[in-house]
């Protein structure tokens, strides 16, 4: 294959998403010659199949969800029903508005050389894209994650649907089956549920989203088979076929050894993700990976000191939020050679969007207590609030988890309604390691749903940490 001439830079970004995209702007906004490498979209999973689209696609199931179930406010709607090309040229629109016009464009327009191409590396300082050589004297792989395929005998011959095919589908199904707990699994499990489609969870744990705190996810689960989801928990896929009418049966085998087979249209693969590293030829350069990611230290570097490594192809916190933070931390540690940032991941808070949504920050009660701390914590219902009752946004609950000795909060998790924008306050208490008391003297206007938190805060001083003082750390 005949390559053409090589082009050097002071920077070569490998993948375009949030991050990539960051970091090259910002290191050519800074006068450095930058090449952008990206094969599939600008904007990669979070734009375009992840988080934007899909949390349009989580609000329009809940403004169906509250037209059908208006009468509970005095509200008479003859009908509401779902209009799946409407929805698809909204989510297309959306996607437009945010990218803010033609992507590639945008990129040039800001003088950096983008090649919408396959890169991989021929050196430590070599990537070819396409038959294009470039140069670089500092390069950073920003390449996300992709879906997780668990093995399950016959799902490759069948066929199976991923998050990105799933906001993506032309007609709604009937029926999907989902096979995975995590987020993805509830949030597209709700989704579908409330556009009218059948769905059943088949999960290996007791609850959905066993990775948060129990009492929590426990109180999701059952909000979701009150919903008409059905959810096969403590339950494992091991085979699939298609039935002669085209759809999926897809057999579990249950805790006890009971096998079950469970028929749908389509059956969705949510078993988590893997970094997307495959065809980069990292071994070329020397960069040391692992079964999470690329492996990098708090500047965001690799082993090879002037290749670095951020977002989710790290494996550290695959969140887009976490992303844009490591981002920062690099594109600095790139322009600059003195005084490096380092990131510091104590306080890490991040959301599912289910309804209501699950946010969190910091350990759960069991993590806490398997790390040694003397825990107190306080668990406050949301049906007490007045705001939940006026809106009838009753479901869910504030719990703290907090230090007995020091007063300081371990961890904060809320199930509810806001729950993504209440969670922020619980973070900056944590960020600056104030004690609980600086939740509870805060006034927290009525009626909102923020009492919930002041209430938990309080219920302690006046309760486990009453008469008290917290020990000084530092």
């Amino acid at each position: 294959m005949s390559r053409r001439p090589a082009r050097h830079y002071d920077l070569i970004v490998i993948g375009g998403g949030a991050s990539g995209s960051l970091v090259a702007s910002g290191a050519v906004d800074q006068g450095l010659s930058v090449a952008l490498v990206e094969e599939w979209k600008l904007g990669g999973t979070c734009l375009n199949a992840g988080c934007d689209p899909t949390k349009a696609m989580v609000r329009t199931a809940e403004v169906l969800h509250l037209a059908r179930t208006a009468s509970r406010f005095g509200i008479a709607v003859p009908e509401a029903r779902l209009e799946w090309e409407a929805l698809r040229t909204r989510v297309d629109d959306l996607i437009d508005e945010i990218r803010g016009g033609d992507g590639p464009v945008n990129v040039r327009a800001q003088g950096i050389d983008l090649y919408e191409l396959h890169g991989r590396f021929l050196s430590e300082n070599e990537v070819l894209a396409g038959d294009s050589l470039l140069t670089g004297d500092r390069i950073l792989i920003a390449t996300g994650q992709t879906a997780r395929v668990p093995s399950v005998n016959g799902l490759e011959q069948t066929g199976y649907l991923t998050n990105v095919d799933a906001v993506a589908l032309d007609e709604l199904p009937e029926s999907l089956v989902i096979i995975g707990g995590g987020v993805v699994a509830v949030e597209f499990a709700q989704m579908f549920s409330r556009y009218g489609a059948e769905v059943t969870i088949v999960g290996t744990q007791e609850h959905v989203l066993p990775k948060e705190d129990e009492d929590l996810s426990a109180e999701l689960t059952r909000i979701l088979r009150d919903e008409g989801i059905t959810l096969q928990m403590r339950s494992r896929a091991t085979s699939v076929r298609r039935s002669p009418d085209g759809q999926v049966i897809l057999t579990c085998s249950r805790e006890d050894g009971t096998p079950i087979d469970l028929v749908a249209d389509e059956v969705l693969v949510a078993t988590g993700r893997v970094p997307n590293i495959a065809g980069l030829d990292l071994d070329v350069a020397g960069v040391r990976f692992g079964e999470r990611g690329i492996l990098v230290d708090a500047q965001m570097r690799t082993n090879v000191p002037h290749i670095f490594a951020v977002g989710d192809v790290t494996g550290i916190y695959p969140f887009t939020h976490v992303a844009d933070y490591q981002a920062r931390i690099a594109l600095h540690n790139v322009v600059n050679e003195d005084g490096p940032m380092k990131a510091d991941y104590r306080v890490v808070p991040w959301v599912t969007f289910s309804d209501p949504e699950l946010a969190r920050v910091g350990l759960t009660e069991a993590e806490a207590r398997a790390g040694g701390y003397s825990v107190v914590t306080s668990t406050v219902p949301f049906a007490e609030m007045t705001r939940a009752m006026t809106s009838d946004q009753r479901e869910g609950l504030v719990k703290l988890v907090v230090d007995r000795a020091t007063h300081q909060v371990l961890g904060g998790h809320i199930l509810g309604a806001g729950a993504g924008e209440l969670i922020g306050e619980i973070a900056i208490v944590m960020q600056y390691r104030l004690p609980v008391s600086a939740l509870s003297d805060t006034i927290h206007p009525y009626p909102t749903m923020s009492e919930a938190i002041f209430k938990a805060a309080h219920d302690l001083m006046q309760s486990a940490l009453a008469g008290t003082s917290p020990v000084n750390v530092g």
